[in-house]
């Protein structure tokens, strides 16, 4: 993949703040100062595309405003009595300083001036967290105040080798025996987007005394970062922060480093993997900003709904982060190596995370699910949370789980968290997979030339039992549910996504939902019902239907 792909998706981005966008916020920040990142993103992005002869247009205003960044970051908590995401901005302008500088866009009075300011940092009051001597395990913050004193060191803006060591040594508490970053609450995003900071201070230069002990954890987690990318090219569900556009921009950085690792230890075996997945990653990304959606979150939805963002996750912050990574890519990409045709991603396979991530990836050609055996309930719901087909929306079944009481907003209650599961009927009311209490975990697997076959295991608070079995061929998926008594599998059908409407038909032992183009079939042998309960997850409102039986109930799911 060229590089350029890379620039370009950054000017696609921008292009999302229109000018008047920009010089209201940025009069904002001359009146209130910075206070939060996403304006220093911002700037840096907007400086990097006019070196690369993007948006200029905007060169002379540029100048004002990289003043204001640069001349507040050093002095912020002093000003403001907080950080303003200095822990994320800083790396992001050392980068715009160096490709204004190889591009000569501006005399060197400017860039020494922002050089000047920026070494006025002291990384104990510029930062908000701070690894403790001797060092104690610290939140994921800390790594983006590595990286960005890394970039520092990189550029010879400053030399804080110690307080990089010291940040670096407490992250390396949080990872699991698959080398993947434990966040609180094990959210996906932050063990892609944690490890790409960190991956940021391998590839920058760092040689402090954990480099070794940091590059292994990127070792254990090579097999994995590849099996967790869906079909679709997308980073699996999982917690917060989930679903935004910049989570494939950052998988695709993270592949790139990933690219440089191997080829620097010599073990080439699977660098075209992950030139290959970088690609998949950056095509999802540009079907999105390709599309009319104004938005920075995987919806339609008018941006001011804030539909499926958490508090902290508003357009100004989030969008241009999709740039910030997208530039991360660029930087590491090694232009040399080819794209191939990945065994990891053609491969059918199983594969388990450790018990704190508590995921289960099916992959068989075209399909590919992911199963929540201990949800967050906050943002998802326990059972099979996506199934995802090959040129198919990735929303058409289910792309993340629903929330009981999402930490998102929606414009809809859920009544319950929900995903495909089974239920079951145990004193005079329906238990499900997703419900408090319900034990569900994943018991064996088997697989042929012609599918793949996983079972779970769901057991009630009142000890009834209930075997699921999902078989994936490429026909689609299957499942039976048994049990005794009364029994039945939970199902979505997309209604509405804030623009586009899924045209369902209900018939005699099936349902079908036509959307965008595709059609999504039910059958079953079992007995369709709908309440007409609607859901809503972070990206759309589905209907809850089920098909239920006597000990035993089947439902096959078809895209085309």
């Amino acid at each position: 993949m060229n590089r350029t792909v890379y620039i370009d998706l950054m000017e696609r981005v921008l292009e999302a703040y229109s000018k008047e966008h920009i010089e209201r916020y940025t009069k904002s920040v001359e009146e209130n100062s910075i206070q939060e990142h996403g304006y220093p993103r911002l700037v840096a992005n907007l400086g990097i595309l006019i070196a690369h002869g993007r948006k200029t247009e905007y060169k002379d205003y540029f100048i004002k405003m990289m003043d204001l960044c640069c001349k507040e970051i050093p002095v912020a908590h002093e000003i403001n009595g907080f950080h303003t995401g200095n822990d994320f901005s800083v790396k992001e302008v050392v980068f715009c300083i160096l490709e204004l500088e190889k591009a000569g866009v501006y005399d060197k009075c400017h860039t020494d001036r922002w050089r000047g300011e920026l070494s006025k940092i002291d990384p104990q009051t510029t930062y908000s967290r701070i690894a403790p001597v001797p060092v104690e395990p610290v939140s994921n913050w800390a790594a983006f105040g590595a990286v960005s004193e890394q970039l520092r060191k990189f550029a010879g803006i400053g030399d804080e080798s110690a307080f990089i060591d010291n940040q670096i040594a407490s992250q390396l508490f949080a990872f699991d025996e698959n080398g993947m970053y434990r966040d609180p609450g094990e959210p996906l995003v932050y063990d892609f987007v944690t490890r790409l900071q960190l991956a940021g201070c391998l590839y920058f230069g760092y040689e402090g005394k954990f480099k070794d002990a940091l590059e292994q954890q990127f070792v254990k987690a090579i097999d994995c970062t590849l099996k967790m990318q869906s079909v679709t090219g997308e980073i699996p569900f999982g917690g917060r922060s989930n679903q935004f556009f910049h989570n494939e921009a950052f998988y695709a950085a993270l592949c790139e480093f990933y690219v440089w690792l191997l080829n620097k230890r010599g073990e080439t075996e699977k660098i075209g993997e992950f030139k290959k997945a970088a690609s998949r990653a950056i095509d999802y990304t540009k079907s999105w900003l390709d599309s009319d959606a104004p938005a920075h979150i995987k919806n339609y939805y008018s941006v001011d709904s804030f539909y499926g963002c958490e508090q902290y996750a508003y357009f100004d912050k989030y969008m241009v982060t999709t740039a910030s990574w997208l530039y991360f890519a660029y930087a590491m990409c090694d232009e040399s190596v080819e794209e191939t045709k990945s065994s990891s991603f053609q491969a059918k396979y199983v594969w388990n995370t450790s018990e704190h991530f508590h995921m289960t990836f099916v992959k068989f050609n075209d399909w590919f699910l992911q199963f929540d055996t201990n949800a967050n309930t906050h943002y998802d719901g326990t059972g099979l949370g996506r199934i995802h087909k090959k040129g198919v929306p990735s929303q058409t079944v289910i792309s993340v789980p629903f929330a009981k009481e999402p930490g998102y907003k929606t414009d809809i209650e859920n009544q319950s968290c929900f995903s495909i599961c089974s239920g079951v009927y145990e004193d005079g009311k329906w238990v499900h997979a997703f419900d408090e209490g319900v034990e569900y975990s994943f018991i064996e697997q088997s697989q042929t030339d012609e599918a793949i076959c996983v079972k779970f295991k769901m057991k009630t608070p009142g000890g009834t039992e209930v075997t699921e079995t999902y078989t994936v061929s490429d026909e689609g998926v299957s499942i039976n549910a048994s049990s005794e008594g009364n029994i039945k599998i939970m199902f979505p059908i997309i209604a509405f996504d804030g623009k586009n409407y899924g045209e369902c038909e209900l018939g005699d032992g099936f349902v079908s939902v036509s959307y965008l183009g595709h059609k999504c079939t039910y059958t079953t042998d079992g007995k369709i019902n709908s309440k007409n309960l609607m859901y809503a997850n972070r990206n759309a409102h589905y209907l809850a239907m089920s098909a239920k039986g006597e000990k035993c109930v089947n439902l096959k799911i078809r895209l085309s």
